[in-house]
């Protein structure tokens, strides 16, 4: 008799909200940018003019008119694309699985960056595979700590063959990593022979502009890229992307095709159309002009309800969606949920981005959705809490991507 030995894997509720709760909790777009008007007639003709083939199966294969939309992504950050080395996914949560189950084996270890994206590691433990903090500076990924410790990790007799970074406005910190230490981190993945696992939903979403070089673009037979159009268009239309080394792109396209069997030709149709008349431009500036003005509003009101003396310490980040703040003491962070629950508003403990129990002592915010309006207040109610001594452990289940 077969006994499955995996680890639990386990993705919380996504997205709730109820009642009078201001919840900083969520990772979803603003679609308020969205030209809804422009997106309806581009979709009524599709389906009015191509209905039989949007509607239907198709092949596992990035439409031909999509790809100079997705070319055109990856180019902002230096990245390359081609109809050859792409392969369908329905979001960067399928690619993860995908890359999961036809990279690794159950058992193996995979390096994680944390605080890591919940998402990221339930697809990993579900493939079976073991996580492994990856080992970190002040200035991220410490390519020199990750030569000891893939080292240590395979002299206790485990195989290590994936790496797995959110680099770019990372989830749930924002940080970014440069791009010398990107280089750095690559050569040493060349000489452990370590295959890179690089998600970036964020890439472009930088407040004043400005982009950072993809791992992809830097080596692109050692890094899998995953992409994806939730956070520079929609996230309903579940559709994104792996741009995949020649070597592996079999292995990748089969798990995809297992898992999905075809694309959506309706939702590959509905942006490629759009990005023919559009372009991606005015839409990704659309974005930057509102996660800046909520960001904005958010850190000013952080330093006015919670100032210098807080314990709890927080950077501006440069672009993404998230606010994460650390208790300057090492407080369970989970521990002020109940109370921040009793006071309306709702965020994620920073245990729900641990591999190992680590990273307890932070708070995920996320402005990316609040109602202008509500940011000032919502951020008094958390205030509120995390001026009050919490009482019991009481597990918050809410968290996103």
């Amino acid at each position: 008799m077969w006994t499955d030995t995996r680890p639990a894997a386990e993705m919380p509720r996504l997205f709730d909200r109820g009642g009078d709760v201001i919840s900083l909790a969520g990772g979803l777009p603003d679609l308020d940018v969205l030209p809804l008007g422009d997106i309806s007639q581009q979709l009524a003709r599709l389906v009015r003019l191509g209905g039989k083939l949007a509607l239907q199966y198709t092949t596992p294969h990035v439409a031909k008119a999509l790809v100079p939309a997705v070319a055109d992504l990856m180019a902002r950050e230096d990245g390359h694309a081609s109809a050859d080395n792409l392969i369908p996914t329905s979001g960067s949560q399928m690619g993860l699985t995908a890359v999961a189950l036809a990279l690794g084996a159950p058992g193996d270890t995979i390096l994680v960056q944390t605080p890591a994206y919940p998402g990221a590691t339930a697809a990993f433990r579900t493939a079976g595979l073991e996580l492994h903090a990856a080992p970190e500076d002040p200035q991220g990924l410490d390519p020199q700590q990750l030569r000891t410790t893939v080292r240590e990790v395979r002299e206790a007799g485990r195989t290590v063959r994936l790496l797995y970074v959110n680099p770019t406005f990372q989830n749930p910190t924002g940080a970014t990593l440069s791009v010398p230490r990107r280089a750095a981190v690559l050569a040493a993945c060349r000489e452990l022979d370590l295959l890179l696992i690089e998600d970036n939903p964020y890439g472009l979403l930088g407040f004043d502009g400005a982009t950072t070089t993809l791992f992809q673009a830097l080596d692109p037979q050692q890094v899998v890229y995953l992409g994806t159009f939730s956070k520079i268009f929609a996230p309903g239309l579940r559709s994104g992307w792996i741009a995949a080394p020649e070597h592996l792109r079999f292995d990748l396209a089969r798990v995809a095709e297992i898992i999905s069997l075809s694309p959506s030709a309706l939702a590959q149709g509905t942006l490629a159309a759009y990005y023919s008349r559009n372009g991606w431009t005015e839409l990704i500036d659309r974005y930057r002009d509102s996660y800046r003005e909520r960001c904005t509003l958010m850190a000013d009101a952080l330093d006015a309800e919670l100032g210098a003396d807080s314990p709890w310490s927080w950077q501006r980040p440069a672009g993404g969606f998230y606010l994460w703040l650390r208790h300057r003491d090492g407080a369970d962070a989970t521990r002020y949920a109940q109370a921040a629950a009793a006071h309306g508003v709702s965020f994620v403990p920073g245990g729900h981005f641990s591999v190992d129990g680590e990273h307890n002592d932070g708070i995920r915010l996320c402005f990316s959705n609040v109602p202008r309006k509500k940011i000032a207040e919502g951020i008094a109610r958390l205030a509120a809490a995390l001026t009050e001594t919490p009482a019991g452990t009481r597990e918050f289940a809410e968290v996103s991507g």
